[in-house]
């Protein structure tokens, strides 16, 4: 029995070992990125913002320009400390802090709640982008957003279907963003503009190095609900709560004659969450999942995404008509009797 629990205790050491997660890489700086240096023994020398330029440089009173590019944070403030201490042995410490990450930066425009310049420390998706600028507005046709590329590909336009990944449950297939890309999100109004519904009523909506990227708690509604937006949560939510805070369903309220109506498809909504690599979409039977008596939670994290996608409704379309014709042919019937009462009337 020792031997075993040795044993056993030995394969959970090892297990706990396996994971282990890795330290985080600490991030290596480029041309373009801009940073702060600060000297608490010296705050007159503090550089409140100097950018590294193309030759991978920054300029630093006193210290003159220094190789900057390809080093972490913690290697720059060693080198800055080392070359200041030349001219005062007493500034031992120099803290560094990146205030843009101009490496890698991108525009944002269109139908979004903050249209505006974005940088990152690390390339996003273009899903995590637009939701960085407060995610598409109501009239955000997401089957065709413009993607700008800059850089050695400058003025190349490429369209991307966020729609049919959203369908397909796949978001690896859309293009992938570099620095200086521009996103154009086209509306369904000329303008650009529409209804925010509670995109800027009930929550703030994310921007700049906050939004998805930091600790901020937020889930994101979009699609066939009355008040698409960005809700913030106090802790994990049930799909269900996060869709009532957003008003529901959005259904059609009024009689359209011309052709199909388009509903809230609730049978294929989508939780769109943060994968390794990629966004990671699912797709959940939302219809079944409220029939159902003690349905299990289905929780959503900081940061997630609920995507209701709208579909055609021939039925309602088909029983709008009919009843539209029995109106119409009653009203004829109604109408032809009473005109021929008066003739008949007038000829007595």
């Amino acid at each position: 029995m020792r031997v075993k629990a040795v044993a056993f205790l030995c394969r959970l050491i090892l297990l706990l070992g396996f994971f282990q997660t890795a330290p985080a890489q600490e991030y290596i700086l480029e041309p373009g990125d801009a940073v702060a240096i600060s000297f608490w023994q010296q705050p007159d020398l503090n550089v409140q913002a100097t950018r590294i330029d193309t030759e991978g440089k920054i300029n630093i009173p006193l210290a003159g320009r220094v190789n900057a590019a390809g080093l972490t944070i913690s290697q720059l403030s060693s080198k800055v400390v080392e070359r200041i201490s030349i001219y005062n042995k007493g500034i031992t410490q120099a803290a560094v802090v990146v205030t843009e990450y101009g490496s890698k930066r991108v525009f944002i425009t269109g139908a979004v709640g903050a249209p505006g310049k974005y940088s990152f420390e690390k390339m996003p998706t273009l899903w995590e982008a637009i939701l960085e600028a407060g995610g598409p507005l109501p009239t955000a046709l997401l089957n065709n957003v413009q993607l700008i590329r800059g850089g050695k590909e400058s003025g190349k336009i490429i369209s991307a279907d966020l729609s049919a990944a959203f369908e397909r449950n796949d978001m690896r297939g859309l293009p992938m963003l570099t620095a200086g890309d521009n996103i154009y999100v086209l509306s369904s109004q000329p303008s650009g503009t529409g209804t925010t519904g509670g995109t800027f009523g009930d929550a703030p909506a994310a921007g700049g190095l906050g939004g998805m990227f930091a600790s901020t708690k937020a889930v994101y509604v979009f699609g066939h609900v009355v008040a698409p937006g960005v809700y913030q949560i106090d802790k994990d939510v049930d799909v269900l709560q996060i869709i009532v805070r957003a008003g529901g369903p959005a259904y059609p309220n009024r009689f359209n004659t011309n052709g199909p109506i388009t509903e809230p498809d609730l049978e294929h909504v989508k939780i769109i969450t943060r994968g390794p690599e990629a966004p990671v979409v699912y797709s959940v039977n939302v219809e079944k999942y409220t029939s159902t008596a003690a349905p299990a939670p289905l929780l959503l994290k900081p940061g997630d995404t609920v995507y209701i996608p709208g579909k055609q409704s021939f039925r309602r379309f088909f029983l709008i008509s009919s009843a539209t014709e029995v109106i119409q042919a009653s009203v004829a019937v109604v109408t032809s009797y009473l005109l021929l009462n008066q003739l008949f009337g007038q000829g007595k």
